[in-house]
């Protein structure tokens, strides 16, 4: 049943009791030895022990849920279910109490074995709302019940018995009402003593911290196992905007990999085809990480795209870009960006560098090439921006490398750089291999330099190999 009363017992104002009332009947216990009553001793003595045991079987009911990782809800009934154990009740309910918005959550309801499912939260009764203002237990017998039902003034639920007795106690956390468990008994009335008010108090009280630090903890899993859901399906979309194919040239290679240093990345690339002898090469670093780099790269991968197909001038491709980005950015967020426009034929690269790192172009032979550098400036930052404006060749037999930071600053256990100097040196020793080969071959050698030490910083790496 469901109940709805507002008026409180007077004999139970004071029933509620603390560790104070536990030592009291240990002191009392002690001093029955000037006293020629040893069943007084003997049944003190029991009653000590019994509250201990229930106490100890409760928390480690709770705790026993915890170790095992079970869900809410098993732990809830595993409590109700020593609850039922320990008290002359045929019906036990464990109720969640909100107190913004003073409704409850019956987690756990059993009448004579049988569990009661009333999902939801519901608008707080007002026998539970006296006893979450007053912090007090609430006990009725029938009469007092019945009353109350006639009145209108307390709800029976369909199918359910009318108690003979009902009690109830808060669960405290601290000052606050953090729940209500209530016992019925259907048969009779005071049916609980004040040994049990005493009892069911204690063990609520023992238990109520238990019970909240195992709901927090799994609502923190549910939350946690919510946002990897949710950070899988934007790592899904963010794979899904990148190139899905290489591009496919007679006489070119070409090679990339990305690896985010999170679950979804800041960096990307892209090949947007320009016509049948020309091909649009881009790369980016957004300056963050994680989720919020994941959606600005988005962003900024979304009007590159969009500024190519207006234009082929790379560098006011850049500023239109970087005009959006300043208009959009909130964050402070800003990305660096080289896109460059392969002419096949030739080999030609004529390419826009906005704060990105340079290219490094290997020749037939194994020397690297020296590459003009000019100042360029990251976009999303200044109205004003200076690009870097270069063309290079790719040499018959070489190959150029479009790398993000994260290739060069990848740090091993003592913070020492990999570096660029190591990089030259793994793209002439592997320049024989494929630019799949390559770029996974950088990627090795960072993961190597490393270690243990999980990388910081999202890697990417564009190879273009040009026979």
């Amino acid at each position: 049943m469901s109940s709805e009363p507002n008026q409180q017992d007077p004999a139970l104002d004071d029933a509620s009791v603390d560790e104070k009332a536990a030592q009291g009947l240990v002191g009392h216990f002690l001093d029955v030895e000037t006293l020629d009553d040893w069943k007084l001793a003997v049944r003190m003595y029991a009653q000590v022990v019994q509250r201990r045991s229930a106490e100890l079987a409760l928390i480690n009911s709770v705790q026993e849920g915890l170790s095992c990782q079970c869900d809410m809800q098993t732990i809830y009934d595993m409590v109700g279910d020593k609850l039922r154990d320990t008290f002359n009740a045929q019906v036990v309910m464990i109720s969640q109490y909100d107190p913004l918005t003073e409704r409850i959550w019956h987690h756990y309801a059993i009448e004579r074995g049988q569990h009661l499912q009333i999902p939801g939260w519901h608008a707080i009764d007002s026998s539970r709302k006296l006893i979450a203002q007053t912090r007090k237990a609430v006990m009725y017998n029938y009469g007092d019940l019945m009353n109350l039902v006639e009145a209108g003034r307390m709800r029976v639920i369909p199918g359910t018995e009318m108690p003979h007795t009902w009690l109830g106690v808060p669960m405290l956390v601290g000052d606050e009402v953090r729940g209500i468990v209530s016992l019925q008994n259907l048969d009779i009335e005071n049916a609980f003593s004040s040994a049990d008010i005493e009892l069911l108090t204690a063990l609520t009280n023992s238990m109520s911290v238990s019970l909240e630090n195992a709901r927090l903890f799994n609502e923190t899993q549910r939350l946690l196992k919510l946002l990897e859901e949710e950070m899988e399906i934007a790592r899904q979309t963010q794979q899904s905007i990148l190139p899905a194919r290489l591009p496919a040239v007679r006489g070119y290679d070409f090679g990339a990999l990305m690896i985010p240093a999170r679950t979804v990345c800041g960096d990307f690339y892209d090949f947007i085809p320009l016509d049948r002898n020309r091909l649009c090469i881009v790369i980016g670093d957004v300056s963050d990480k994680g989720l919020p780099a994941a959606l600005y790269m988005a962003l900024t991968f979304s009007l590159v795209r969009a500024e190519t197909g207006k234009t082929s001038d790379p560098a006011r491709i850049l500023q239109s870009v970087n005009r959006y980005l300043l208009n959009m950015n909130s964050a402070g967020m800003f990305v660096t960006l080289l896109l460059g426009f392969l002419d096949y034929g030739s080999g030609s690269l004529d390419y826009c560098r906005a704060g990105h790192l340079p290219p490094l172009i290997l020749d037939g032979c194994g020397e690297f090439v020296d590459v003009p550098v000019s100042n360029g400036q990251p976009l999303g930052v200044l109205e004003h921006l200076q690009i870097d404006r270069q063309e290079v060749q790719i040499p018959a037999g070489g190959m150029t490398l479009l790398f993000s930071d994260g290739l060069t600053e990848a740090v091993d256990l003592v913070g020492q750089e990999y570096g660029l100097a190591a990089v030259k040196l793994n793209l002439a020793a592997n320049r024989k291999k494929s630019a799949a080969g390559m770029c996974a071959a950088l990627w090795e050698a960072v993961r190597t330099h490393s270690g243990e030490l999980a990388h910081q910083d999202d890697f990417t790496t564009v190879v273009i190999k040009r026979s």
